[in-house]
């Protein structure tokens, strides 16, 4: 059976396979491996290593014009990956893969100048597939999910803090099956920005001017602040030291409190050993 994906690389070409004379066979994208550290003969710790995967490909063209073209773009669209070293996504369903194409290896290709079989070799040290969910808050005044109440708002459970009548509040739904990673976007302009996220407190003492905003990865680890030239700083330093900022979203609904004067994107980063079976 014949199996539909995408390769796009990161300058946004595509290559879409299953259409336009280009397919894949079954592969062994849905695979996958954790390399085991041991110690005393037990098991000390399960990690990802870098990982290679195969993909056999069949180009098969109405014309030779058209099977030529297509070898020679198969090539150029992959190989600015790797001279930029910025790595490409394999898309499935919802799902992406990043990865360099670093083989080619053509198995027939002097047949037929409109037929040729080869399988890629796709290597990346990041072996997870990734579906990326946004969730957008708006300053307040500009959102319909403000909820107050007289003095605080309280709960049947209880967080480190107590909700105000200022404090904006909506939710956020990770629909992953565990805590996932995240990119925290806020927008300026505002002063020592802070989103509490089931409680967790998610704050960098730092100023967002007007057209700039702040970036917090989880998955790099790292705070940036860009500018309105598009000038990139690194924010690091200027992370709230209280509370750990790179701390996971917990899977399911999380409520999402803050003061309301500033705007901001969740998007969760939900990363699986193979893409989810539809």
């Amino acid at each position: 059976m014949l199996e539909k994906l995408i390769y796009k690389n990161h300058v946004g070409e595509v290559f879409d396979f299953g259409k336009d004379g280009i397919f894949v066979n079954a592969s062994d994208l849905h695979d996958y491996e954790w390399a085991v550290a041991t110690k005393g003969n037990k098991i000390s710790a399960l990690t990802k290593a870098v990982s290679a995967r195969n993909l056999p490909v069949i180009i098969i063209c109405d014309t030779e014009e058209k099977g030529i073209a297509t070898r020679n773009r198969l090539l150029e669209v992959a190989e600015k990956d790797v001279l930029a070293m910025q790595p490409g996504k394999i898309i499935i369903g919802g799902y992406y893969y990043k990865c360099y194409v670093t083989k080619s290896a053509k198995a027939s290709y002097l047949t037929s100048k409109r037929h040729m079989s080869l399988t890629l070799t796709l290597t990346t040290d990041y072996p997870y597939w990734v579906q990326e969910t946004t969730f957008s808050f708006r300053k307040s005044g500009d959102s319909s999910g403000e909820i107050t109440e007289a003095e605080y708002l309280d709960f049947d459970f209880d967080y480190p803090i107590d909700y105000f009548a200022s404090t904006t509040i909506e939710q956020v739904s990770n629909p992953g099956f565990v805590g996932s990673n995240f990119r925290l976007i806020i927008y300026g302009a505002c002063t020592n920005p802070a989103v509490y996220i089931s409680g967790h407190k998610y704050q960098v003492n730092c100023d967002i001017d007007e057209n700039q905003y702040l970036t917090i990865d989880s998955v790099g680890k790292t705070i940036t602040l860009t500018q309105n030239d598009g000038t990139v700083l690194n924010k690091f330093s200027s992370r709230d030291k209280d509370s750990y900022i790179f701390e996971k979203i917990p899977a399911g609904s999380s409520i999402v409190t803050w003061e309301g004067d500033f705007g901001f994107d969740i998007v969760i980063i939900e990363e699986r050993s193979e893409p989810k079976w539809t």
